[in-house]
């Protein structure tokens, strides 16, 4: 009987040393965060104009899962963070672009707003920070940006739609009243 009951409790503590063993290696690997190794963005748009940005990003681990958006804007403040999930195909690394649309509004001419972007694995490991300042003028057009020729193959790999609704200092003061819109 305690022949039977040590070899029971060895055969439990060989099995333990086992998952632990595991777990750790498991541990190791998965902390490595994602990389972002270049990024792009145009400084100004019209008001009404499709905001393009673009991202070179890789993981190790191949677990990306998503990338988290942070908008502040002057006199606005935060805008609810936006998560735009990662489609499996793209989990090691991908290279494309998300987009911002923004109101047709005259009174952005005189305002920006800036972006933080950040990549966030399955194990939430982050990515270091990409920063853009995004100005609003009158000089670029509706259509969509040209992407510079670096760009040109992730210009085919939408990421996904930045859902932030920006507004002017004037809108959001108003409460409601009618919004002369950008005239073309």
């Amino acid at each position: 009987m305690l022949k039977k009951n040590v070899l029971i409790v060895l055969l439990l503590l060989l099995l333990a040393g086992c998952t632990t063993c595991k777990v750790a290696e498991a541990g190791e690997d998965g902390d490595k965060p994602p990389i972002v190794l270049d990024s792009y963005a145009a400084e100004s748009v019209r008001p009404g104009a499709t905001w393009r940005v673009f991202l070179e990003v890789q993981d190790a681990d191949g677990d990306i899962y998503s990338i988290i958006t942070q908008v502040v804007q002057p006199g606005i403040g935060y805008y609810p963070p936006d998560f735009t999930y990662i489609k499996e195909t793209d989990r090691e690394g991908f290279a494309g672009y998300l987009i911002l649309r923004t109101p047709r509004d005259c009174d952005l001419l005189q305002e920006y707003v800036e972006a933080t972007f950040t990549i966030q694995d399955r194990e939430g490991n982050k990515s270091e920070p990409v920063n853009f300042t995004l100005r609003f003028d009158n000089k670029s057009g509706f259509g969509p940006q040209e992407a510079p020729e670096k760009w040109q193959m992730a210009a085919n790999n939408k990421l996904g739609t930045i859902m932030v609704e920006i507004r002017s200092i004037l809108q959001d003061n108003q409460d409601g009243e009618d919004r002369r819109p950008l005239s073309p």
